[in-house]
């Protein structure tokens, strides 16, 4: 009985998403915004249909993603408007992580 908890609990903390629930680093927050929002939102964007970071918002830095964190969670997290047509693949676990982190914001 014992040993089948005991390959219960690892077979639940190595499925995909395990830690969904757990605390995430500015580091992570950061490379998640980096890899789906950064091409358009930033003072220079790299996508082509952009001269500049739509509506101002730049997400370039911690400093940036706490100054839009109500903007990023409302289109990214609640309504999943962002990235727009989900173009670069943004997961339920990236959406998950990046709304927990701000939501643990002060």
């Amino acid at each position: 009985m014992l040993a089948a908890l005991a390959l219960l609990a690892v077979m639940i903390m190595t499925a995909p998403g395990a830690f969904a629930a757990g605390a995430v680093s500015d580091a992570t927050a950061l490379a998640i915004v980096r890899k789906h929002c950064v091409m358009c939102h930033a003072v220079k964007p790299t996508h082509a249909a952009f001269q500049e970071a739509p509506k101002g918002a730049a997400l370039e830095t911690i400093a940036d993603l706490k100054k839009y964190a109500k903007a990023v969670y409302a289109q990214t997290v609640q309504n999943k408007a962002m990235p727009l047509g989900n173009k670069t693949g943004m997961t339920e676990d990236d959406r998950a992580a990046l709304g927990r982190w701000l939501k643990a914001l002060p």
